[in-house]
């Protein structure tokens, strides 16, 4: 399952990023509460950026560094960070 602001790259080889959205019909009381997650697809210069950081990802796992890329809120730069490894429970 998605999440809003997720980013993720489609079939078509293109980057996307899952925005939520208001649903409106005119003449039904309620359509504004209605909420859809859909992915919107990014303009050329941040699919360009995505790819280069896919690109440096694959480097770092290659190397055995495990990161991951954020797009920042407002699109205005991407962000490298560590993976949060998941806990492992330790063995007595």
């Amino acid at each position: 399952m998605a999440y809003d602001g997720e980013l993720v790259k489609m079939e078509n080889g293109r980057w996307a990023r899952f925005q939520r959205c208001q649903v409106y019909r005119p003449g039904v009381a309620d359509a504004g509460e209605t909420m859809l997650l859909i992915a919107v697809e990014l303009e050329e210069r941040y699919q360009l950026l995505l790819d280069g950081a896919a690109d440096s990802l694959a480097q770092y796992r290659y190397q055995g560094v495990p990161v991951q890329v954020r797009l920042d809120p407002d699109a205005q730069a991407i962000t490298l960070q560590p993976e949060v490894a998941a806990s492992v429970p330790a063995v007595h």
